[in-house]
């Protein structure tokens, strides 16, 4: 009977010591994973940050362009303003001159 006892006791040690480094293991591969997911989420916030930084300065360098583009549009239409009313008076003689020959035929 003495055997028998020591028999278990001895095998759920056994057991125990195997359960116990099983987990230990399992504790290990988890520290390695969790690891591993941090150091992928660091490299994901930095690539983030760097996104958004690329962006702000896209949309600065965007709206600079696109100031540069309505000052030269600008520039475009006060020359056609000013051409068209230095050419008025012309204009106006030509038509002018046009109705009056009609009405005197």
């Amino acid at each position: 009977m003495t055997y028998i006892i020591t028999a278990i006791l001895a095998s759920s040690f056994i057991f125990k010591y195997l359960l116990l480094k099983k987990i230990n293991k399992i504790k290990e591969e988890n520290q390695q994973y969790r690891k591993s997911i941090q150091n992928a989420l660091g490299a994901l916030g930095i690539d983030i940050n760097n996104f958004q930084a690329r962006i702000s300065r896209d949309l600065e360098n965007q709206k600079k362009e696109m100031e540069i583009s309505t000052k030269r549009i600008d520039k475009k239409v006060d020359v056609s303003n000013r051409d068209i009313i230095n050419s008025l008076p012309t204009k106006i003689r030509k038509v002018i001159g046009h109705i009056e020959f009609s009405s005197r035929a």
